[in-house]
Order: C-alpha cells, then structure tokens, then sequence
C-alpha cells in the first residue's frame, strides 16, 4: 500500500518551514533609535523610526504589500538588504510587525 504525504499539513517533514519575521530579525540584529521592523515583498527588511503604533496600524492597514511604497521612504530608518539568493520571506512578512521588546525577549529565548 502506498503512502501519502498532505503536502499542506504544516507539521509534514516534506513541507519545509519558513522562519517567523521575529527570527529573520534576531539573524539581522537590531539598529539602534528604531522602533520596529517589517518586511518587504522583496524580502529586505525595514527598521522603521515612527512610533511603534503607527506601523502596526499601517500593516494592518495595507496587509501583504510594501510599505515603504505605502507610507514613503522618509520614515524608514534604515532598509537590510540580503543577497538575492539568501532572501526569504518570512511566514509571516504580510502581517508581521517586530518591535524592540519582541526583539529582547526572542534574543533572551535563544539565549539560554
């Protein structure tokens, strides 16, 4: 009898995971005077410098498209660009917002 493998069942070892934005940015480090992170359909992410409020409100506002395109470039504090072939978007890059303090605890976590 044949198996078969649900290639949608996230739990299968076949489907590979892909990381939570979270992880992306423990891997990229923080830039100091930002107050979150986002990233782009592109897979860079952006280190934003507005309050912390107001990129969660423009996520929410503008899911699954580039908010640098959506709120203008003069907000981002800086853009990490990762080589082409080592870019990867995140689960949860359309809705994903880190902040500082999700940034500390998720450094804390893996740190043990």
């Amino acid at each position: 009898m044949q198996s078969v493998i649900n290639t949608l069942d996230k739990n299968s070892p076949s489907t590979p995971r892909r990381p939570k934005l979270e992880d992306l940015v423990k891997d990229s480090g923080w830039v100091n005077e930002t107050t979150a992170v986002t990233q782009e359909p592109d897979g860079s992410l952006v280190h934003w410098r507005m309050p912390l409020h107001q990129v969660v409100a423009a996520r929410l506002s503008y899911p699954a498209k580039s908010l640098r395109s959506e709120l203008g470039g003069s907000f981002s504090k800086c853009v990490v660009q990762v080589a082409h072939e080592k870019r990867e978007l995140a689960e949860d890059w359309s809705s994903g917002v880190v902040s500082a303090l999700n940034f500390m605890d998720c450094k804390k976590r893996t740190a043990w």
